[in-house]
Formats: structure tokens, C-alpha cells, sequence
């Protein structure tokens, strides 16, 4: 089966950095971003920001590739969607509440779901009246890719006929402050983004035109990120895609904040891929972490000649590649 995208949806922060209260400083945020507006006083009031993203994403995407959510189609329309950890301000608000609040109720027992992971993916496919397979997948900065991953693996497998995939990743104080103590230096950002999966078959025949093809997604953990590794997981995931490393226009990549590690990882894109343009998105949107792939592969859509690819590292061991390809008409 020949796994294509037929509709794309995002939230992207501001193009400009504001300033925030220490310890985050200047972090790209989603300054317009209503989710009250967008999604009802009743939805907004009962999801948090994280999910809030995510859901405006996932509408959009449905709305570009034109599918119609029906009861003859709604079981087989599966979600998958990426996330650093939930929402650290609804684990952290609600927490606090336990210390705050009057007794008996001491908190809203209907903001305990901020505190679950699967809270967003959850909440999306509710809003939307999805009730195929739906999953949570969180892998830090490669969260975006193994989404992809295991969208590809739930339609192979003929789990769903179609997956919602997205990431979403939100800024707020709590969470600048667990992203100063965890990650790198980076400016730091919000958005979500997300994507409609489907086979190219199923596509063609219901009428949509799919804006390429997700020609391969590798994610794997490695025993080191050397500029070997990075050169390697590209050449094999290439080899897969069928396509030629001087045929690729663009390659995304995030910067980790590891020295080392962006060392190595430009290196081996020098070696896998010396005439593909290098971008990083990082002076446009700040590092999103677990949904910055997934927004680069949403500009890559908009801006980038085909074949492209994507790649995301976790210092800690986790390498992933993603290649784009044009659908042959």
C-alpha cells in the first residue's frame, strides 16, 4: 500500500518572538490563537491549550482533504497524535487546586483529564466523531515522525482506512519552566500540526488529490548519534523510498542543543545528502519540540520541490528519517 497525504491542517506560532517572563524569555508563541473562538465556550472551558491546538489542527486538516465525517465512515477514521507530555499547565493547575481549593470538592473533578496524556487524542476525535483506532505516541523531538510511523504501521495493518496524525506542543509558564530544566538553550515555541493519511487507492476513489507521498518513515534507536548514524538511517530510508539522495531538494532538521549531537548530525547530512537545502525553521518558530517536525513537514508541503526529507534527533538515542515524494498522476 502506497501511504499518501491528502490533507494538511497547523496552528503556527507568531513569526516573531515575544517576551515572557523568566525562565522562558522570548518564546514563539501562538498569539492569535483563540480557542474559545475556534471551538466553543463549552470546548475551550473543558480542554486545555495543548488540546485546544490539536484540534484546531485536526479540523483543518479534514476540511483541506475533504473528508466527510459520516456514520458510514467515522469507525474506520483512526487519530494518532503526538504530545511531549499532555498539558504540564492542566497537570500543574489541577495539582495545585488539590492545595488550594475548599474541601469537600477541593477540584473540578471534569479538569482530572488534563492530567492524562491520551486527554488530547482523546478530545479530538470526540469533537470531530471519530471512533477508529486511537493512540497517544510521545518520543520527545521525534514524537512528530513516530506519529507518522505509527499511522503507517495502523493503515498497513488495515486498522482505519484513514488516520487523523498530528503533534501538538504548547507554551505556557509550567511548561517553559520544565523545557529550561530538560532541553537544550533553544528559543522555545508552540503549534500543532497535522495531517490526513490514507492510502493512494482509497484517495484517488473517493476523489481527493493527495499532496504527496509518504514514501518511507524510519525510527529507530541507535547506540550512538554519530555523523555515521545520521548518513546511514538516511541512505536506508532513502534506498526504501526509491529515491536518489541527489534528487532531494530540502532536508528539515532541529537543532538539539547538544553540540555534539548537531555536530554529528550535520556532518552526516553533508554526506547523505550534499546538495539538499538545509532547513531548520528555528528562526521562525522557535523549537516546538515534539511538533516541530511535524510543522516543518507542513511548510516542506507548502514551499519545498519534491523529494524531501526530514530528520529529528533525541540525544538521548532516538534517530528518525521521514521522506516525501511526489505521487505519481
Amino acid at each position: 500500500m502506497h501511504i499518501v497525504i491528502s490533507g494538511r491542517g497547523a496552528v503556527r506560532p507568531d513569526p516573531v518572538p515575544r517576551t515572557h517572563t523568566p525562565p522562558s524569555g522570548p518564546a514563539f508563541t501562538a498569539g492569535s490563537f483563540d480557542g474559545e473562538a475556534l471551538l466553543g465556550r463549552r470546548t475551550a472551558q473543558y480542554n486545555h491549550r495543548s488540546a485546544q491546538l490539536a484540534m484546531v489542527a485536526f479540523g483543518r486538516a479534514l476540511d483541506d482533504a475533504g473528508l466527510r465525517v459520516s456514520d458510514d465512515n467515522r469507525d474506520r477514521i483512526g487519530v494518532t497524535l503526538g504530545t511531549a507530555a499532555g498539558s504540564v499547565t492542566g497537570m500543574a493547575e489541577f495539582g495545585m487546586d488539590t492545595f488550594s481549593q475548599p474541601r469537600p470538592y477541593m477540584v473540578a473533578a471534569a479538569k482530572s483529564s488534563h492530567c492524562v496524556l491520551s486527554s488530547p487524542a482523546g478530545a479530538a476525535a470526540i469533537a470531530y466523531g471519530l471512533r477508529g483506532a486511537n493512540a497517544t505516541v510521545a518520543s520527545g523531538p521525534a514524537t512528530g515522525l513516530a506519529v507518522l510511523r505509527h499511522a503507517v504501521v495502523m493503515l498497513r495493518a488495515g486498522h482505519a482506512d484513514a488516520v487523523l496524525a498530528g503533534a501538538s506542543e504548547e507554551f505556557t509558564g509550567p511548561t517553559s519552566w520544565v523545557a529550561r530544566a530538560a532541553r537544550g538553550p533553544q528559543v522555545q515555541g508552540e503549534g500543532a500540526a497535522a495531517f490526513v493519511l490514507e492510502g493512494q487507492e482509497a484517495a484517488l476513489a473517493a476523489g481527493r488529490t493527495p499532496l504527496a507521498a509518504l514514501a518511507a518513515v524510519d525510527v529507530r534507536a541507535v547506540p550512538d548519534l554519530s555523523a555515521g548514524q545520521f548518513a546511514g538511517t538516511i541512505a536506508r530510508a532513502l534506498a526504501r523510498a526509491g529515491v536518489s539522495a541527489p534528487d532531494v531538494s530540502a532536508v528539515a532538521l532541529r537543532h538539539t542543543g547538544v553540540h555534539a549531537v548537531d555536530e554529528a548530525q550535520r556532518s552526516g547530512l553533508a554526506q547523505a545528502l550534499p546538495e539538499a537545502a538545509h532547513v531548520s525553521d528555528e528562526e521562525r518558530i522557535g523549537d516546538c519540540y515534539s511538533a516541530h517536525a511535524l510543522l516543518q513537514l507542513d511548510r516542506l508541503l507548502h514551499e519545498a520541490t519534491l523529494p524531501a526529507v526530514i530528520v529529528a534527533a533525541d540525544p538521548d538515542g532516538l534517530l528518525s528519517v521521514a521522506v516525501l515524494k511526489d505521487v505519481p498522476r
